[in-house]
This record gives C-alpha cells, sequence and structure tokens, in this order.
C-alpha cells in the first residue's frame, strides 16, 4: 500500500489541509503543536474508522460540528479513495455512514455500511487495525518496546503473534482428557458386567430354547388367523370400499361447488395478471426511455472535452496534475532563485565584500558584478513570469477536465442504477407471465375435473354398502375365536421375552463396555503421543522463525549502515533478543550500546519482524513504513541524526517511508519534505 493524499477538514487544527505523499523517504516536520501528529490519527482514522481512544473527541476540532478525513492509495496497481465523515450529535461524535465511499480505480465499490467497507478494505490490503499499529505505524514510545523487555517477555510476545502458544495451550488442554479416559479404563476392568458375561450368555441361550417351543405352537394358531384374517380383509376391504366410495361422493358433490368457486376467482385473477404484465412493459420502455436519455448525456459530455472514454479524461487529468504539480515545483524554485539574487544585489549595495566569499572588492570589480546579478534577476523574473501564466492556464484546463470527471461519475452511477431497476422490473414481468401461464392452466385443470366429477357422481348405488357390511360380521366373529386362542401362549411368551431382553441387554451392555475399554486406552495412548509430540514441534518451529527472523533484521541493519565506516551484525538468540556482533567477534547486548545504535537497533528489529509476519500473515511484501518521532537518543552533534537520515533513505526495499519529526536534520535527507506551521490555532500544510 502506497499513500498518495491526505485530505483533513476540521479535523483538529487543520481546517482544510492536504497533505500529498510519494513514494521513497516522506518527511513531515514542524514544531511541536503544529499539527503533525494529526496526520499520523487521521491516515489511522481513514483506514480503519474506529477511534484509538474511547471516543472520536481526539479528532474532531471542537468549535465545528462536522469533520471529513479522505485517503488516497494505491495498492497492485490500483488507485483506491476511502472518505470518513464525523458528526457531532446529541453530545457526542458519530461517524456518518451515509458518507462513507469507498473507491477503485474511480468506481464505487463499498459503500454505506461500516462493516462492508471495513470488510472490503481487508480484503484489499490484507492487513487488519492491529498489525497496522504493531508493524506499519512504529509510534515513539513503541520503538524499543520489544528491546526493553525481559527475554521471557519477548519470547512470549513473539510466540504468541507466530502462533506458539496454540501448541502450549493444547499441550496443556490434553491432559484431563488423557486423565479422563486412564480413569474410565481402570473403571472398566472393575464392573460387573464385564466380569460375569459368561453365566450371562448362557442364562440366555436357556431362555432362547423354552421360547423356541412356545413360538411353534403360536404359529400353528397363526396359520390358522391368517386365513381367517384374509377372508376377514377381504370383506373389510370390500365394506371400506364401498363406504369410501359413499364418502368420496358427498365429498365430490362438496368439491364440485367449491370447484366452481375457485374457477371464478382463477379467472378473476388471470385477469389481474394481465392488468399488471401491461402496466409493468410501459415502465421498462419509460425506463429505457430515461436510460438512453442518460446515456446520450454522457457522450456529451465527452464530446465537449474531446474525448472518446472516461478513462481518457482520467489519464489527461493525471497528466495535468503532474504538470501542475511540475511548474509550481519550478515557480518556487525560480522565486528561491529571485530572492537570493536579490540577497545578493542588497549586500553589495551596502558593502564592498563579495556576496559568496565575504572578500573586499574594488570599484570596478563590484560594479561588474552589479550589472551581472540585474541581468540575471531580470531572466529569472522573466522565467518567473512565463512559468505563472503557463501555471494559470494549465489550472484552467485541469479544472475543466475535473467538472466532466465528477459529471460523468454521477451518470455512471445513475445509468448502473436505472439498469438494475430495468433488469428488476424484467425480472417481474416474467415472474408474472409465469404465473399468468401458470394459472390458464390450473383454470383448464378445474373445468376438466369439473367434468370428471359430474360422471362419477352418477354411478353410486346405496343397496351395496348393506350387503357388504352384513358379510364383514360372520368374518369377524370367526376371526376373533382363534385370536383368543393366541393370546394366551403369547402371554407366556412375553414373559419369557422380557426377561430375555433384560439378559440380552445385560450383554449388550458389558460387550458396549468392553468397546469401550479398548477405546479409552486406545484414546489415552494417542493423547500421550499427541502431548509429546506439542512439546517436541515447538522448539523446531522456533528455530526456524529464529533464522528467519535473523535473516531479515540483518538485512535492514546492513541497509541502514551501508554507508557508515562500521559494519554492525545482529544475532538472534533462543529467546528472540537482538545482540550487535562487531566485526572483531566481539557482543553487545542492548544494554551496552549506545542510544544511536539502540535506535538502529530497534528500527531493524521491528522492520525485520514486521517484514516476516506480513509475509507469513498475508503473503504480501512490506511496502509501507510509518515512523513516529523516531530521533530519541540522537543529536545533532555528533551526527548522529543525519546518520539515521541516510540510514532511513537506505532503506529501499519499503517502498513507503513517512516520517513524522520535529528534527529539520532528518527533514533535509528526506526525499519529500512537507512543513507544517501553525497559527492562530489553525495548522497550514505545504511541500517544501
Amino acid at each position: 500500500m502506497i499513500i498518495k493524499k491526505l485530505f483533513l477538514q476540521n479535523i483538529r487544527s487543520h481546517l482544510n489541509s492536504t497533505v500529498e505523499f510519494n513514494e521513497g523517504f516522506n518527511c513531515v516536520v514542524g514544531g511541536v503543536g503544529t499539527g503533525k501528529t494529526s496526520i499520523l490519527l487521521s491516515l489511522h482514522f481513514a483506514l480503519f474508522g474506529e477511534p484509538l481512544y474511547r471516543s472520536y473527541e481526539y479528532l474532531l476540532r471542537e468549535d465545528k460540528n462536522r469533520g471529513m478525513v479522505t485517503v488516497e492509495f494505491e495498492h497492485a496497481g490500483k488507485n483506491y479513495r476511502l472518505t470518513r465523515v464525523l458528526r457531532r450529535e446529541k453530545g457526542r461524535i458519530v461517524q456518518e455512514p451515509d458518507e462513507l465511499r469507498l473507491t477503485e480505480n474511480g468506481k464505487i465499490i463499498a459503500w454505506g455500511k461500516l462493516a462492508a467497507v471495513q470488510e472490503q478494505l481487508k480484503s484489499i490490503l490484507g492487513i487488519d487495525k492491529k498489525m497496522f499499529e504493531e508493524f506499519i505505524w512504529i509510534q515513539q514510545e513503541k520503538l524499543k518496546e520489544i528491546l526493553n523487555m525481559t527475554p521471557r517477555e519477548r519470547q512470549k510476545v513473539l510466540d504468541e503473534l507466530f502462533g506458539f502458544s496454540s501448541f502450549q495451550d493444547a499441550w496443556e488442554r490434553l491432559l484431563p482428557y488423557q486423565r479422563h479416559y486412564e480413569a474410565v479404563k481402570t473403571t472398566l476392568e472393575k464392573d460387573p458386567d464385564i466380569v460375569e458375561i459368561g453365566n450371562l450368555k448362557k442364562q440366555y441361550e436357556d431362555l432362547t430354547s423354552d421360547l423356541i417351543k412356545l413360538q411353534v405352537e403360536v404359529e400353528t394358531l397363526n396359520v390358522e388367523l391368517k386365513e381367517a384374517e384374509k377372508s376377514l380383509e377381504e370383506a373389510d376391504k370390500k365394506l371400506k370400499s364401498l363406504e369410501n366410495l359413499e364418502k368420496k361422493i358427498n365429498e365430490l358433490k362438496d368439491e364440485k361447488s367449491s370447484l366452481l368457486s375457485k374457477l371464478s376467482e382463477v379467472q378473476a385473477y388471470i385477469k389481474s395478471l394481465k392488468n399488471q404484465l401491461n402496466n409493468k412493459e410501459n415502465e421498462v420502455n419509460r425506463d429505457k426511455v430515461s436510460l438512453n436519455q442518460l446515456r446520450s448525456e454522457k457522450n456529451k459530455i465527452l464530446n465537449q472535452s474531446s474525448k472518446t472514454s472516461f478513462n481518457e479524461i482520467l489519464e489527461t487529468l493525471e497528466k495535468i496534475d503532474f504538470e501542475v504539480v511540475k511548474l509550481r515545483n519550478e515557480a518556487a524554485d525560480l522565486k528561491a532563485e529571485a530572492k537570493k539574487i536579490e540577497e545578493s544585489l542588497l549586500m553589495l549595495e551596502t558593502e564592498n565584500v563579495c556576496p559568496t566569499c565575504r572578500r573586499e572588492l574594488d570599484q570596478f570589480y563590484k560594479e561588474k558584478l552589479l550589472n551581472q546579478l540585474r541581468t540575471e534577476n531580470m531572466e529569472t523574473e522573466k522565467r518567473l513570469t512565463m512559468v505563472e501564466t503557463k501555471l494559470e492556464n494549465l489550472e484552467l484546463e485541469q479544472k475543466m477536465f475535473l467538472d466532466a470527471k465528477n459529471k460523468i461519475e454521477v451518470l455512471n452511477f445513475q445509468v448502473e442504477e436505472l439498469e438494475k431497476t430495468i433488469s428488476t422490473r424484467e425480472d417481474e414481468i416474467n415472474k408474472i407471465k409465469a404465473e399468468l401461464d401458470k394459472k390458464i392452466l390450473v383454470e383448464a385443470d378445474l373445468k376438466r375435473k369439473l367434468d370428471e366429477i359430474t360422471l362419477e357422481i352418477s354411478k353410486f348405488k346405496v343397496e351395496d354398502v348393506e350387503n357388504a357390511r352384513k358379510l364383514r360380521e360372520e368374518k369377524l366373529l370367526r376371526y376373533r375365536e382363534i385370536l383368543d386362542s393366541i393370546r394366551y401362549y403369547e402371554k407366556l411368551i412375553e414373559e419369557k421375552n422380557s426377561y430375555l431382553s433384560l439378559i440380552e441387554k445385560r450383554i449388550q451392555n458389558a460387550e458396549q463396555k468392553l468397546k469401550q475399554k479398548i477405546l479409552a486406552e486406545k484414546v489415552s495412548k494417542l493423547i500421550s503421543g499427541l502431548r509429546m509430540a506439542y512439546r517436541e514441534v515447538v522448539p523446531v518451529l522456533r528455530k526456524m522463525y529464529i533464522e528467519s527472523l535473523r535473516d531479515s533484521v540483518q538485512s535492514v541493519m546492513d541497509s541502514l549502515t551501508i554507508q557508515t565506516e562500521r559494519s554492525l551484525y545482529v544475532d538472534v538468540d533462543d529467546e528472540y533478543t537482538p545482540t550487535l556482533v562487531e566485526a572483531s567477534g566481539f557482543r553487545r547486548d542492548v544494554n551496552l550500546i549506545s542510544g544511536g545504535e539502540r535506535t538502529w537497533l530497534a528500527l531493524a528489529y521491528r522492520i525485520g519482524l514486521g517484514q516476516l509476519i506480513m509475509e507469513a500473515k498475508t503473503g504480501q511484501n512490506f511496502e509501507l513504513l510509518i515512523l513516529d518521532e523516531p530521533t530519541e537518543a540522537l543529536g545533532t552533534e555528533d551526527g548522529s541524526i543525519n546518520a539515521l537520515a541516510t540510514a532511513i533513505s537506505n532503506l529501499k526495499m519499503i517502498r513507503q517511508i513517512i516520517t513524522v519529526t520535529h528534527s529539520e536534520e532528518l527533514a533535509n535527507e528526506a526525499s519529500t519534505r512537507i512543513l507544517v506551521t501553525k497559527k492562530n490555532g489553525i495548522s497550514k500544510v505545504e511541500k517544501i
């Protein structure tokens, strides 16, 4: 992620500020209380939307009810813009969802809902708020936090970051399960059902033999019962068939009345659907006319700007923006040059000394130098006038294309919404047509059923029902006589089965307990093996991560010290503790190094760790680094601040570094300098 621009409106001491960043070393410089920190706080709010403290009171300007932060950044070759708005409401400050917007290459991809925007942003960047605060934004009080920890604290924190603590948690959580299954195994070995399982199986065999004899008697009677039952079923079936037919005839008469009513309702509904279909088709036709008008308006804007596409306008606007910045920088340089010439002229006119070397001059050389400087001054003023004129014309053209861009963005949004509306209404038309076809089929089906019911009613005869009822009573009497005989034997069988079921249940219970005992023994051994594996895997993984961390920190340290006369080597022990190693082999821990070396080591350690965590958790490169007042323990007399500035400039593996500082020496080495001043409670931001 590369930050391009940050817009602040009514944020702390910033009424309306624009901060432009470039790739490479950017330095935000200014005095205490001028509003430098507000820029970092606003960037944090823009990216994550959450307050750093309990509320948004620290962000919104006291005398304002509305504030806005917009950040523009580039990621993976795409340009993004994110806007958040704060509003004072009923004594508290809230974020305004209706004005929340996230765009990708000028197209809105998320808006209106805080959770939806944040989820979309996380899927784009691959980082969350915690990773940003821990590894990208290195605050002054946190730079040396890891170095100041005890080895045990440091190992605990980094093991947690690398995910090693989960192995220790698993080792501890498995112990109660291991003890549980060992206890289950011991208890089951003494269970009475397992001990007596042989006797239980003998009783089961004896009971089974007795039951077989009783069941033979019952089977003989069951053969006779089946014949009687079959005759009864046939008689009963015939009777029920006739009774059902009688009932059905009565139901058919009711159904006929109901069908007539439903047919009337369906026909009315068909008429209503046809009216709805006609109305929806008219609405779609009107929407399509509006859509063509919007597209025509968009083409008109493109024709007015002499461009063929929206992307061509964006490209032209980007080129103009670049030229405007270039001309502004050129004008600033010419003004500085003119000021320098004027100062030299003033010195020559008041003193007889050279403005460059301060040596005394004779009158002839003085006049010659004066003429030369006046000529240079006139040429500089002429060039400045030409640049300012060109800049003014270019800014007018910039405004024209910006207006065209904004109008087309609005039209694109309106076209997209109208296309959605047309699609929705066409779906509704298809649904209405489908429903209409369905109801037409229902109408035909109702008419067919009415004809069938009328024919069925005419076939029924009442006297057939009485004859079938008498035959069923005779068959039922014979069936009951046989059934009473069977019940006597079944009662005996039931008593024996009850006891047999009890024995069988005890046998099954004993066999189940045997399986549980074997399973408990296997699970206990498995858990023991897992606990041993968890104990052994952490040192191996920690060693691998420490080797990667050592290489990553050394790479950063090499970049920091590439232009110094000393070579500093970094070693990292098993507790993640860094040590500086001289070329002679002499080792010094963090408590025995100078303040400047401590700052370098802290910076290299945090960046190296950040690279490792970023690649491990997101698969992305470490592109952005934000340093908040990194000059602690550094001074101007010994040149340590200049050395730090040079070292930061050498961190080429990081595409963009943003540093906030009050040190002019550090700012002088930055490729992009941003000055923050404050007057009458209002901060001002400008590139210098």
